[in-house]
């Protein structure tokens, strides 16, 4: 086990005008627990022994009275992308739950236009470099993007983004195995494999749910199913590309604002086509498309979108998952929902 403190310092990034009274520089803290792994699993091996923990993330940011605080508990997973001896630089990626103090109220804040909710989805990414001064001690520097949104389940939701710098020290309080300094699993797969050639293929469908009370009244749900093709490239990743369709009944009360009349509600449908890319760990995988619509009617998007999922496997064909999905970075709505998944075996490769 490491324990493992830092120090954050950064700015708020205002990507929409509104945004700008948040302009401030400002401290933050992080105390987070690690755990260090072995090679015990073939994922843990196979991206080269990475940390895992839970980070606790906290800030003022600015001290800004329509703002307030805001507090973040986030499990993480640090991948080391080199090393040499003692030093290692890695990239951390961290998901979960955030809580803002004030939060939009049309009465009593109402010019807190970045967030309309006390939970929020928190999301940290972070490169970082870290040296290990002896078994006990390890010092680490690092710059990261600290990401506060509750994907529109409740408007306001322009977002929250602070660029970060950090310094911290982290402790490795005692010793696990009193004879030995670390503990590694050898890799125990041959080194030489037949691996088939596969066409894996992802079917599923979503439910989204937007809260648009505050500007319309109303809330809507949003219908979505999907279709992503992939061809496995590593043991870490697929890709592919990926087409899905759409119906969001938020978008009629938008075009009926900008006079534009809706004879056929399903004239709102979008299909889109997208690249597909898959990272894998164990049973868990985190999916990344990013495509263009081919029709339908909308007035307030654009063509093109980004989708962010995290797809888990409760079994060998199904899988449950949440998907996020953007605009030019403006989030548009969060989705829950199933799949399926099958595959098409189509030849051999030798691996050496």
């Amino acid at each position: 086990m490491v324990i493992e403190g830092k120090l954050h310092y950064g700015f708020l990034y205002a990507q929409h005008v509104e945004l700008e009274l948040f302009n401030a520089h400002f401290p933050a803290f992080e105390i987070s627990i690690q755990k260090m792994t072995y090679g015990k699993s073939k994922w843990e091996r196979a991206y080269n022994y990475p940390l895992i923990g839970l980070a606790f993330f906290g800030s003022g940011y600015g001290n800004n009275p329509s703002l307030g605080q805001v507090f973040a508990l986030m499990p993480f997973i640090n991948f080391p992308l080199f090393k040499h001896r003692n030093f290692t630089a890695g990239f951390r990626l961290a998901l979960g739950l955030g809580y803002v103090t004030k939060p939009f109220d049309r009465i009593t804040n109402y010019k807190n236009l970045a967030i309309g909710s006390h939970l929020n989805a928190a999301a940290n990414m972070m490169l970082e470099a870290r040296y290990r001064v002896n078994y006990f001690l390890t010092l680490s520097t690092g710059i990261s993007l600290q990401h506060f949104s509750n994907g529109s389940l409740k408007l306001p939701n322009y977002g929250l983004n602070a660029p970060l710098i950090n310094f911290g020290v982290a402790l490795r309080p005692f010793k696990e195995n009193q004879n030995i300094d670390d503990r590694f699993y050898a890799p125990t797969e041959p080194f030489e494999a037949i691996i088939r050639h596969t066409i894996e293929f992802n079917v599923g469908g979503l439910l989204g749910f937007k809260n648009m009370k505050a500007v319309f009244g109303q809330n809507f749900f949003v219908y979505h199913i999907f279709e992503n093709t992939l061809i496995r490239i590593s043991q870490k990743s697929k890709v592919g590309l990926g087409l899905d369709f759409s119906y969001d009944p938020s978008q009629i009360k938008i075009l009926e604002i900008h006079d534009i009349p809706i004879t056929n509600k399903l004239s709102i449908i979008r299909p889109g086509v997208n690249a597909a890319y898959q990272l894998i760990i164990s049973k868990i995988g985190f999916v990344f498309n990013l495509g263009c619509y081919l029709g339908g009617k909308e007035k307030s998007n654009g063509p093109l979108y980004e989708k962010l999922s995290l797809q888990y496997d409760f079994s060998k064909d199904f899988f449950a998952t949440v998907m996020l999905k953007v605009h030019w970075g403006r989030a548009d709505y969060i989705g829950w929902g199933l799949g399926y998944k099958f595959d098409v075996k189509y030849g051999r490769k030798t691996v050496r």
